[in-house]
């Protein structure tokens, strides 16, 4: 459990020290594909940072620990059982809490797949340019790796060809690969912030690389920015999210932002570097040890002896009786000094 949290913390670590680069050096650099694999790499780095073996880690538990003597103390506890138990199960609500709505999240994406998948099923097939169209309007104009959906009743709009030169791109970049990875990634990352204001960034992003290629194509910039609206403007069901996602498309589109270098992908492995001393420096597989008191440690560092308990030959004193042996020495060599014979010592 506690090993899950700590996990989490450094995964989350990870993604907003890239995150935060991604928004100071990237937001107003046209070079949309040099974003998208920036954006892709804050995917994937984050979750191997922290699943690389110890050998490639920060040696931390291989170094050798200072020895302290300290004399034998002993400590109380003032907490009771029933504290302890409360703190456990804190834990346990925590991690029931995040499970379940990652469970919800797993759903959730299944029924989506689940909607796609009949939607490939059930929907009338149509061919534009040798591309195989699929009519469904319910999903609006949209594409899954192969398959591009589109309302059929937009098929007889002048903007149709901007929207399925939009679609195309989708489709033949495998943009839905990204989008399954940063839905992935947030589902493990449900309760940070800055994971769904990534999503957002990942989607924005692609939707900007397409609108690039197709006007790179010589389409009118003019024409193209009505096609958009266009595409949503007669939905009664067009939420904010759709909304901003529109004005924002149509603002990167006006905005002369100046077309980045590749060298900006290089700062992605400093910034890896920082993410991985971070979350590196700990050691999560010692264990916790306890202080022992001097006179024990002193106990291990003496050389191991024998230790007898029973006497096998007891002692003796001059080859006879230690009792009597002992006496009759002491009197056979006790000499009296001269002063103490004159003051009558006996």
């Amino acid at each position: 459990m506690n090993n899950l949290f700590a996990y989490l913390v450094e995964l989350n670590i990870s993604l907003m020290i890239l995150f935060v680069a991604y928004k100071l050096f990237f937001e107003k650099d046209k070079n949309f594909t040099v974003r998208r694999i920036y954006l892709m790499g804050v995917v994937l780095l984050p979750l191997i940072l922290p699943l690389l073996p110890d050998s490639l880690r920060m040696p931390v538990g291989q170094m050798t620990p200072l020895s302290i003597s300290l004399e034998e103390i002993t400590i109380f506890g003032s907490g009771t059982a029933a504290e302890a138990g409360n703190s456990i199960n804190f834990t346990s609500i925590l991690l029931l809490l995040y499970l379940v709505i990652l469970a919800m999240g797993i759903m959730k994406v299944f029924l989506q797949l689940a909607r796609i998948t009949h939607a490939i099923s059930n929907s009338q097939r149509y061919t534009a340019g040798g591309t195989i169209l699929l009519a469904n309007k319910s999903l609006h104009a949209s594409s899954f790796f192969g398959y591009i959906f589109i309302d059929p009743d937009s098929m007889k709009e002048s903007s149709f060809s901007h929207i399925l030169e939009h679609e195309n791109i989708h489709r033949k970049e495998w943009h839905s690969i990204d989008r399954i990875l940063v839905e992935l990634f947030v589902l493990i990352n449900w309760f940070n912030p800055v994971a769904w204001m990534f999503r957002r960034s990942v989607i924005e992003n692609l939707e900007y690389l397409a609108d690039s290629a197709v006007l790179r194509r010589g389409t009118d910039p003019a024409k193209y920015q009505l096609s958009i609206l266009n595409q949503y403007i007669g939905s009664a069901s067009i939420s904010n999210q759709f909304s901003n996602q529109i004005k924002n498309r149509i603002n990167m589109l006006n905005k002369n932002y100046k077309l980045g270098s590749r060298w900006k992908l290089a700062m992605l492995l400093p910034l890896a570097a920082i993410a991985f001393f971070l979350v590196s420096c700990t050691d999560k597989d010692a264990p916790i040890q306890e202080i022992e008191p001097a006179e024990e440690i002193a106990a291990k560092a003496a050389p191991e002896m024998e230790v007898f308990y029973v006497v096998e030959e007891m002692p003796k004193f001059n080859g006879g009786d230690p009792a009597t042996e002992f006496r009759m020495y002491i009197a056979k060599n006790l000499i009296y000094p001269d002063e103490a014979k004159e003051a009558g010592a006996t």
